[in-house]
């Protein structure tokens, strides 16, 4: 006998409606300046069920960001056992700027206006972490052991590096975006370790003592 499913909760499905209403509202409109009831008719809702799901501005921010790590979680193909941990952690980045394609002018306004709206920085400053441990349990990662803040924080490091030129990076193929994500992967491998280092047959050369330890 099959097993019945859960039953979908029908606030979930709102509550992203109204996150994904907001960040593309904001694209046009700016994001400090939104307030709930724009929000509500962008939706396509009323503000009795916006409340139900969310209480602030800030909380549907932090509801957009859930619903990115949930949608890169369902499209994220985790690929064979013997899939390289490198190759499945630079999927899983690049399927999280592909569920965040649709509402790049959002994200980009919002990234704007964040030096000028500190609550909603520290709603990103705080979600940050919830997704890159997400990136990682979903590229089947294990980040464990006495360095495991350092190599966390690193793993920061790199995804903003890299969010930072996905947000101006226009070409269709993401070309910069994933140049970035290469280089930047490459320098935490003596961090992560060996594992995360390109095949032989497939890294490029190097300058004489470009990147070197020491050159200069």
């Amino acid at each position: 006998m099959a097993k019945a499913k859960a039953p979908v909760d029908p606030a979930v499905g709102k509550a992203d409606l109204i996150a994904a209403a907001a960040v593309r509202l904001a694209g046009q409109k700016g994001w400090r300046g939104l307030s709930l009831g724009d929000i509500a008719t962008e939706a396509g809702t009323t503000l009795a069920d916006l409340a139900r799901c969310y209480a602030s501005r800030l909380e549907i921010l932090d509801g957009f960001e859930r619903m990115i790590d949930r949608e890169m979680l369902t499209g994220f193909a985790a690929g064979d056992v013997g899939d390289k941990p490198r190759d499945r952690l630079f999927d899983i980045i690049m399927e999280r700027f592909d569920k965040l394609a649709p509402y790049r002018e959002g994200v980009r306004r919002i990234a704007r206006e964040l030096p000028f709206d500190p609550a909603s920085g520290v709603v990103i400053a705080a979600s940050l972490p919830r997704s890159i441990f997400w990136m990682l349990t979903g590229a089947r990662i294990a980040v464990a052991g006495p360095l495991m803040p350092v190599k966390l924080m690193a793993l920061t490091g790199l995804y903003l590096s890299v969010f930072r030129v996905w947000v101006g990076d226009d070409d269709p193929d993401l070309s910069k975006t994933m140049a970035t994500l290469d280089r930047q992967i490459d320098r935490l491998v003596p961090l992560l370790g060996r594992e995360f280092a390109r095949d032989a047959s497939t890294a490029e050369p190097e300058a004489a003592g470009d990147g070197a330890v020491g050159s200069g």
